[in-house]
Formats: C-alpha cells, structure tokens, sequence
C-alpha cells in the first residue's frame, strides 16, 4: 500500500514538473522593449565643460522652449540650444547653436542665459555666448558612482527585439503601451527616463517668457529651478555670478514651475503646491492641491489655476482633462470643474484665448470669457502635428509658439477660431 503511494507521488511529482515545463515553454514569447543603460560623466568632465556657440543646427529631439527680446531658444535634449531670429514670424532664422552638453533646461535675464550643463549651472552671457559664471553640482545626478568619482548624467534608450520568459518579463517597467528594461537603476530615476516631458515667466524686468512645462524661471532678481524633490533659488544680484541662496524641500514628483505675481505655483504628479514668493529667497508653501497621480503642468490667470492632467507618461496617469481651481482665497484652493480633453500638455493664456497642447492630438484653441464653461467653447483645433508646449508672445500680436517632438511651428490667432499656420522648422530625422 505504501509502495503504491509513493508510486503515486512519483507520478504526480512527474505530472506538475511536465506541466510546470509546459507552461514555461507557452511563457516564452517575443518581446519589444526599450533597454535604459546609464551614461557616466567624471566630475571633472563635467566641470571643465562649457559652451561653444556654433553654426546652425537642425532640429532632432527638440525640449523646452524660450522667448526673449524677439529670440527663441530652442533647448536639443542633452546637447544644447538653438537660437532663432523671430524679428519675423512667418519666416524665423536658425542662425547658431549653442553647444552645452547635457543641457535640458534655461532661462534668461537682462543678457544672461541661465542653462544647466549636466549637474552644473552656466551663465552665459549673450552679447558673446562667453561662459561669465559657473556654479558646480548643484543639481543632484541621477545616480552616483563615489567609488570612480563620475555619475549617470542620462540614460541611453536601445530598442530591442528578443526571446523572454515571464520572469525576465516581470522585470520590464510599462509606460503607456512602451516597455522599459532599466538594470540596476530604481524605478523612481526610470520614470524620469522615460518622461520626455521638462512657467511662463510673465516678462519679469527684462526675463524672457518659458512654456507651461519649464522647471527653470525668473521672478525679479532670483532664478527658481526645480529637480526631484526641491526648489532651489539662486540670487542673480550679480548676473555673472550666480550663487545659491535656498533650497526648499517640497516632496518627489515636482514637475514644473510657474510664477504668479508674488507666488509660485508648482506642478507635481500629486497635485499643485502653492508658495508664497513675497520672500524671495525663503518662498513658504501656502496651500496644497491634490489630484489623482498624473504630470500636470499648472497655468494661472486671474482668480484661476488651469492644471492639466494625461495619460500615457512615467507618472501612470490615466486621466486626460483639464482641471480649473480657483484660487481666490489662496490658501484653500478649490477644483471647480474638470473638462475632458484628448492628452493634454502645456497651455498658454492670452486675454480670453487658451491655446492648449494635445500631444499626439494636435493644438486647441478655446474662449476662456467665462472660463466655467470653457469645455462648451471650443474654437479650433489644429490636427496633424505633435504639441508638447505652447507660448502665447506679449504685445500686440497674437502668435502662438508651439514646440513639440516633429517640430517647432507658429500660430496666428487672430482669430482663434482659425488658427493660421504662419510659419514652421521641422525635425530632421
């Protein structure tokens, strides 16, 4: 009886190592993903390394966007910034590059372009392109190698093709419908990786105007510029000499930043924090919006925050709306009403004109007169292109610079229900 017990066992033993082997064999599948690998800079790379204006270049992953003084800056992901003459809208002239490795992100003040190489801060004086200052590591990398004193100053995207089993699979970090493989590095920094996504400067005392989705801007004399977790200020008193005056902590996830009269508001994919700036180097955190877990760049017009919420990206939202707070009592703000949208990203606010950024969607225009009713008040919308982030231009015209991943265009809206292409530069692949 025993005998025939353990013969049984055997078999079943056999049976769930058949079945086991199986069900590995149907787990094997083909997969699609994009391996993330770190890339390393020494510090002394790093801090030896400056910026050489040369001839133009063309577009090829173009990032954040800036106007100054009748000048675009156009930042190329990693390597630098294109300059372009818009003295003339519908015919704009790329005529030089700035060459600054790992730049992502700028601002200007009174001459002076503020731009990061890598975890360092460059002023860049624009009369001739000279590098006036440096201040070295202030922003933290994005992983650390003390042992070989160099860090992971981005990460290199490889796409690839290959056999898997459903334990490697489980490995893989999901962005929308893209799959990534990031080795060693935590999910936090390959969220990060994946987001492509990098305030509108309102024109401050000679600072130029940034899109909705910067994390560099200028309010009087002081720079703000956001990274993981803080808000750090630097005192441009002396424009060639940046120093840092502050750091404030605010949490992971901070995203963009916009200035407001004497208040900042800052973006995150928890919600909207708002700081009072009447200190500008010592900003205190006023009031706290929260919202589902998404990238929401913030705008803010009169009585009235405008945050957007999508889909698709590295913050794993599933929202795509845009949310209007009213801010009249700033310490308490208050959702008022959510209009559904396409996949939003920036937007800019001129008058009673929303121009929005759809992504993949294209570019919308709404009357924003009795902004509780903007969803009903749709103008135009602009298909056929890419729109990450959009500027409306102070002063009389009404143009509409519009950045995105095939290209930058401009808009005349005149008519905002009939947005008119006055102009584009498009990616070369």
């Amino acid at each position: 009886m025993k005998l025939n017990y353990f013969l049984a066992m055997l078999l079943f033993a056999g049976m769930a190592l058949s079945l086991q082997s199986c069900l590995k064999d149907k787990c094997q599948r083909e997969v699609s993903y994009i391996r993330i690998d770190p890339v390393f800079k020494t510090l002394n790379e790093i801090h030896n390394g400056t910026a050489v204006v040369e001839g133009p270049r063309v577009l090829k992953a173009p990032g954040q966007i800036y106007f100054y003084n009748n000048f675009i800056f156009i930042n190329e992901k990693r390597e630098g910034i294109h300059v372009i003459d818009n003295a003339d809208p519908a015919n704009p002239q790329n005529i030089s590059f700035i060459n600054i490795p790992g730049n992502e992100d700028l601002a200007i003040r009174n001459g002076v372009l503020y731009a990061n190489t890598y975890i360092d801060l460059l002023a860049i004086d624009l009369m001739n392109y000279q590098v006036v200052g440096r201040v070295e590591s202030v922003f933290p990398p994005l992983w650390e190698d003390i042992q070989n004193n160099q860090v992971a100053v981005y990460y290199q995207e490889t796409p690839v093709t290959e056999e898997m089993d459903c334990e490697t699979f489980s490995t893989l970090y999901k962005s929308g419908d893209i799959l990534y493989w990031g080795g060693p590095m935590m999910l936090e920094d390959l969220a990060i990786a994946v987001d492509h996504s990098s305030s509108s400067a309102g024109g401050i005392a000679g600072s130029g105007i940034g899109g909705s989705m910067a994390r560099f801007t200028v309010a009087s004399d002081y720079l703000y510029v956001i990274d993981k977790s803080s808000l750090k200020v630097f005192d441009l008193s002396q424009p060639n000499q940046p120093s840092q005056a502050s750091t404030v902590d605010i949490g992971w996830g901070i995203e963009t930043i916009f200035p407001f009269e004497d208040k900042l508001f800052i973006g995150s994919n928890s919600g909207m924090f708002v700081f009072d700036n009447s200190n500008p180097t010592q900003p205190t955190m006023l009031s706290t919006f929260a919202h589902a877990r998404a990238c929401d760049p913030v705008y803010v017009n009169d009585n009235y925050a405008y945050v957007t919420l999508r889909s698709g990206s590295a913050c794993e939202g599933f929202n795509n709306q845009l949310d209007l707070i009213d801010i009249t009592n700033i310490t308490a703000p208050v959702l008022v009403k959510s209009f559904p949208m396409d996949n939003p990203h920036g937007l800019s606010i001129k008058d009673n004109d929303l121009l929005l950024c759809e992504g993949d969607f294209g570019l919308k225009s709404f009357d924003v007169s009795d902004p509780l009713t903007l969803g009903d008040h749709l103008l135009d919308h602009v298909k056929g292109l890419h729109a990450f982030d959009v500027i409306a231009l102070p002063g009389q015209q009404n143009v509409a610079l519009v950045i995105g991943e095939d290209g930058f265009y401009q808009y005349n809206f005149d008519d905002p229900s009939d947005l008119k292409l006055l102009s584009k530069i498009l990616v070369s692949k």
